[in-house]
């Protein structure tokens, strides 16, 4: 199942619920999705789609917390035999798992999480390697201002679709959510240079 297919399963099943039951509902299915490696995109966007960017983003944290920390228990557990194998059928795969032999420390699981790599294939490689699961998830969180991103940009979107925000209004906010991804990207930048620069020295 795709992305797509979770999205449109949960804008179709939140409608019969009471706005608390749906975001609970839709977190759930997040952290599910998550949890099993699929990839969760379309549901972070549609968060902010469906209810605003505050709880749409508290939904998306919470859902991928859980999703991950799920996703960490089955690697190590039920399917790790499944996950081994896949792993080795990816070159990054086979290369993160070279790196996380060892227990990895918090700086570098923050480079692994802001580099330009699948997701679900840092999770899945952190969960079979020796790293504890409270550095992986502290790292983790170097993630939050990406979902925002994205949840904000879900949420704008649906605003101009109803027809809801006026010419003026939607030009205001677009502009301040290029602002914040520029942010965004800088601050990537600057933690990648700064968690670079002691590898770069040592032997």
């Amino acid at each position: 199942m795709s992305a797509p297919d979770t999205a449109a399963i949960a804008l179709t099943l939140t409608p019969l619920l009471g706005s608390a039951h749906k975001s609970l509902l839709y977190g759930l299915l997040l952290a599910i999705v998550v949890g099993i490696g699929l990839p969760a995109g379309a549901l972070v966007v549609g968060a902010g789609a469906l209810f605003g960017p505050w709880v749409g983003i508290v939904t998306v944290l919470v859902g991928q917390v859980a999703g991950m920390t799920l996703n960490w228990r089955l690697c190590r557990g039920v399917l790790r035999p499944r996950m081994q194998r896949w792993l080795e059928e990816r070159r990054r795969g086979r290369r993160l798992r070279r790196i996380l032999q060892q227990p990895a420390n918090l700086r570098l699981l923050l480079l692994l999480r802001l580099a330009a790599i699948p997701m679900a294939l840092v999770n899945v490689a952190c969960a079979m390697g020796p790293t504890p699961l409270r550095p992986y998830v502290l790292a983790s969180l170097v993630l939050v201002p990406r979902f925002s991103l994205i949840v904000v940009a879900g949420s704008l979107g649906a605003e101009a679709a109803r027809g809801s925000l006026s010419p003026l209004a939607l030009a205001a906010r677009i502009v301040a959510l290029l602002a914040t991804a520029a942010v965004v990207v800088l601050l990537t930048q600057t933690l990648l240079r700064r968690g670079q620069r002691p590898c770069q020295r040592d032997p």
